[in-house]
């Protein structure tokens, strides 16, 4: 019987010495879903540093090879922030500034900021707030409720103030 064309190679081929193998290949790690593997630097100094793959949320902003820790433990990833300032007329030194963003420390101790959570500060950045998805609901919701209650004062002295333009003018109110 007549051997096939791929029996025929294969014999072709016994004749051939042993190669040596290539280094074993790692396969790259499976990235867990809503994560990307990014670059990170990590060291003492930028030219000490020595850069990592490490696996991110896709949310996160951080440019972990720019912003580079001393240790690995030392990576947190924080999302965008969002703020509203409040102007003034007034001759405050800052005006009142209210930051909110997402952020994990992965290497926490404290399993809640090993969570993704929401961090709300000042324009300081020395007063802030940790909340979890709940609180930031229920933080939602009050200050949905604050800024109804800030036109409902906002009109009251609008009311106001028309009333005493009238009565600087001597109109009838």
């Amino acid at each position: 019987m007549a051997q096939s064309a791929i029996s025929q190679h294969i014999a072709a081929l016994a004749g051939i010495p042993k190669q040596p193998t290539a280094a074993t290949v790692y396969p790259f790690p499976a990235v867990k879903p809503g994560h990307r593997m990014v670059p990170a630097k990590v060291g003492r100094s930028s030219e000490t540093a020595v850069t990592v793959l490490l696996e991110c949320p896709n949310w996160c902003l951080v440019d972990h090879v720019d912003e580079y820790v001393g240790d690995l433990r030392d990576v947190m990833h924080r999302g965008d922030n969002a703020y509203v300032a409040v102007p003034t007329f007034g001759y405050g030194a800052y005006p009142v500034q209210i930051h909110a963003g997402i952020e994990l420390d992965p290497a926490s101790d404290d399993e809640k900021f090993r969570a993704a959570h929401i961090v709300v500060t000042d324009s300081t950045g020395n007063n802030y707030s940790h909340l979890t998805e709940d609180m930031a609901d229920r933080l939602a919701d009050d200050l949905i409720g604050l800024a109804s209650e800030l036109r409902h004062q906002a009109r009251t002295a609008r009311l106001h103030n028309a009333s005493q333009g009238a009565q600087v003018r001597g109109e009838a109110v």
